[in-house]
């Protein structure tokens, strides 16, 4: 499934990247616009406006509830009854919502500070805005929010 996320939304439409889903942020006005855009991309649309309910839209509209990040994600999960795939995540760039790819260390050794070159084997490269990613303390941080909000064994 693909969403377009409103701008009440932004840190929801990182969090839905993280887990591998496609999630375009829409950083207009919740309108006509980002509805059009909605059903001509094939995305469930994902808002904290109410009156976006109130337009006529032949796709998914979710009002999301929860104030809360992990709320609003195990919401939209159970809301349009989507399972993540664990082999998905942190495979989008958390920026610009296009695929990572595998990139040699020694491609990205000029991009990363000396300790992360010396201490990482693994690294994925946004072909879109440049951005080298490696799974480092702030992605076990984020698993860890994730195995709670989705009831993964973290073994």
């Amino acid at each position: 499934m693909q969403f377009i996320a409103d701008r009440s939304l932004g840190r929801l439409s990182r969090w839905l990247r993280m887990l591998g889903f496609d999630t375009a942020y829409w950083r207009g006005e919740a309108d006509r616009s980002f509805l059009r855009a909605a059903e001509r991309e094939g995305r469930a649309a994902l808002t904290r406006r109410r009156d976006v309910l109130a337009r006529q839209h032949p796709g998914i509209v979710l009002f999301v509830e929860s104030d809360r990040l992990e709320d609003q994600i195990a919401e939209v999960l159970r809301k349009l009854n989507v399972k993540p795939d664990p082999e998905a995540f942190f495979t989008i760039c958390l920026e610009c919502n296009i695929s990572l790819g595998p990139v040699d260390r020694e491609d990205v050794r000029e991009r990363i500070p000396e300790y992360v070159y010396r201490t990482q084997r693994e690294f994925r490269l946004c072909a879109g805005c440049g951005r080298v990613y490696w799974p480092g303390t702030h992605r076990e941080r984020a698993m860890a929010m994730l195995e709670r909000i989705l009831g993964l064994d973290p073994s």
